[in-house]
């Protein structure tokens, strides 16, 4: 991997403070993860949006005058979680009349984005949150969560950003940005993969003389795999795709060309050459183009063309005053703002870190194991628990997070390479961070109960994994913790009752069940193996192994299956061969269980 970057654990803060040292008159930071208009606006809507860095200029090019209010970054490629989303619409909402929240239809972003959302009604903030869905080259179908958002999003900071500098309220605002999301139609084809910094190697490869048909914005394979043709050619079938999806005739348009990072633009002028003559040989007027990289995807060698169907209110709004690092409109009025403000760890390393972080005394890798006389005390008692008891739960609880910290670090390569040609790269990466957090935290929760490590390991995970796994791991975490609670133990029956009820909140939050290829795959046999030792009166050590193998199996039997759900679904019949990260993580997280008992 060759990149100018340093650390590439870094590279989000780096480039965040890199945007607002050279704008420092249109933007600031609220936060590390979260980029401010330098001078906020009041009394209006603001609109909130983000998503995964490795995008830019997008989102935070786009905050400005006119356009974004706030911008809230995750990891490359990873969907902020939702406390850093509540933070940003914190950040901007105050003296506001209203939040309008844009999303790009991907699983991790619409759970996050969403959960942020519910919780800041709930204390009578306005927010309303419209889903960006333009791909065109992804079918709606049983084998995809509907089309992802990509470039076409722009097009909408733009128009809604308008419509909120003129005052419009929060319906009027939704309104507009619906309207721009009915008519923009994108799709986007590469020729070279990127590579994820943290992730040091491509999700895919081509080989010489093929081209990837249908990408998306993530470092992830397209919809499918052909030989390179001409630059005419790849016009011509995008925008027969594009042009073919619309129930109406379209007159006159607006035509975005954007570059995925490595496209120089010689090779964007050649591409908006023919997209012109392709469009005004079909009757169609192009009235606005915008050509240059408005949502990149790192350095991918590719290129998407997004069409706007254009009537007099979605022009003037595209002409309207605006002024941000990445869009400039004449008669935009600047003033000069306030300035800025300011792994491969192996299992046994990170059960040492663990065991010697702060003041928690935590056990060493030596002294954790306990007899099975005591496991089986501790897991499976019943009544009233005694404080020896509570302290063993505590140990447990802690030894067992320790646990699934290292199992993780050790696989996190491993996780990773999983996620590559399904995914974006990042599920060993993020899974790994997430849990690094947790034992960072534990230290501080040595009088802490079992129910109360676990709730607070659920709020870590979630805050540090982002994407779509942190809210669900973040769910499983908030149900043990509910279940050991209502038992009073930490238990094989407080085990499986927190997984049935963290099962039935993963199929709430994100929809899905057994063989959609996910961790619901794996979840669902060890379940049912914790519910079946139960019934045998099977003792803890020997019930958590074979509900860790039964996770296993559960995980090895994804690999033949078609994606249903996730960033894989849009791989249809691609994804299969390949075994699901969510499941294998899950796996994981079992076996560590069984390893701690």
């Amino acid at each position: 991997m060759k990149k100018f970057i340093n650390d590439p654990s870094h590279v989000e803060r780096d480039v965040v403070d890199g945007y607002v040292k050279s704008y420092p008159e249109l933007i600031q930071k609220a936060a590390d993860d979260i980029v401010v208009r330098a001078q906020p606006a009041t009394g209006k809507v603001v609109l909130v949006s983000g998503g995964g860095m490795g995008h830019e200029p997008a989102h935070l090019g786009f905050v400005g005058t006119g356009m974004l209010d706030a911008a809230v970054g995750g990891a490359v490629f990873t969907s902020p979680a939702e406390d850093r989303i509540e933070a940003g619409i914190r950040a901007v909402a105050k003296a506001s009349t209203g939040v309008l929240l844009i999303v790009k239809n991907y699983t991790g972003d619409v759970l996050n984005f969403k959960m942020a959302a519910d919780a800041l009604k709930d204390e009578g903030i306005d927010i309303a949150t419209v889903v960006v869905d333009d791909d065109v080259a992804v079918r709606d179908s049983t084998f995809t969560v509907g089309r992802r958002g990509v470039a076409g999003t722009i097009f909408v900071h733009k128009c809604a950003g308008a419509a909120a500098e003129a005052g419009a309220d929060l319906a009027e605002v939704e309104r507009i940005a619906k309207k721009v999301i009915s008519r923009v139609r994108t799709m986007g084809v590469a020729i070279e993969p990127c590579v994820v910094p943290a992730a040091g190697e491509a999700g895919f490869t081509l080989a010489q003389g093929e081209m990837e048909m249908g990408v998306g914005i993530h470092g992830e394979p397209g919809v499918r795999r052909a030989q390179m043709r001409p630059a005419n050619k790849m016009v011509d079938e995008l925008l027969d795709t594009i042009l073919s999806d619309r129930d109406s005739e379209v007159h006159e348009v607006a035509l975005l060309v954007n570059g995925a990072g490595g496209t120089p633009p010689y090779e964007l002028a050649i591409v908006s050459n023919h997209a012109h003559d392709v469009l005004a040989k079909r009757g169609i007027r192009v009235r606005r183009t915008f050509m240059g990289p408005y949502m990149t995807s790192l350095e991918m060698r590719g290129f998407s063309l997004s069409v706007l169907a254009l009537d007099d209110e979605l022009l003037g709004l595209l002409d309207a005053p605006a002024a941000a690092p990445a869009w400039f409109t004449a008669g935009t009025a600047v003033t000069a703002g306030v300035g800025t403000t300011g792994s491969g760890e192996t299992q046994t390393q990170a059960s040492n870190r663990c065991a010697c972080a702060g003041t928690a005394q935590m056990p060493s890798a030596e002294t954790q194991k306990i007899d099975s006389s005591e496991a089986q005390h501790t897991l499976l008692s019943e009544g009233e628990q005694t404080s020896a008891t509570e302290d063993a739960d505590r140990a447990l609880a802690m030894r067992s997070l320790c646990s699934i910290a290292a199992i993780l670090s050790e696989h996190r390569d491993e996780l990773t390479k999983l996620d590559m040609p399904i995914g974006d790269s990042d599920h060993g990466i993020n899974m790994d961070r997430g849990f690094k957090a947790v034992v960072d935290l534990l230290p501080s929760l040595e009088d802490a109960s079992a129910s109360e490590i676990l709730k607070r390991a659920a709020r870590a995970v979630i805050s540090h994994v982002g994407g779509s796994s942190g809210p669900l791991y973040g769910v499983v975490l908030r149900k043990l913790s509910a279940a050991v609670r209502r038992e009073g133990a930490l238990s094989i029956q407080s085990l499986a009752d927190g997984l049935e009820a963290g099962l039935a909140g993963i199929e709430e939050l994100a929809g899905g069940s057994p063989g959609d290829k996910t961790m619901i795959d794996a979840m669902v046999p060890a379940i049912e193996s914790l519910k079946q030792s139960l019934a045998s009166g099977i003792d803890a050590q020997e019930a958590l192994q074979l509900a860790a193998d039964a996770a296993d199996g559960g995980a090895e039997a994804t690999i033949p299956l078609i994606a249903r759900k996730g960033r894989a679904s849009y791989l249809g019949e691609r994804s299969v061969g390949h075994k699901d990260p969510g499941a294998a993580s899950f796996a994981l997280c079992m076996a560590a269980l069984a390893h701690s008992a």
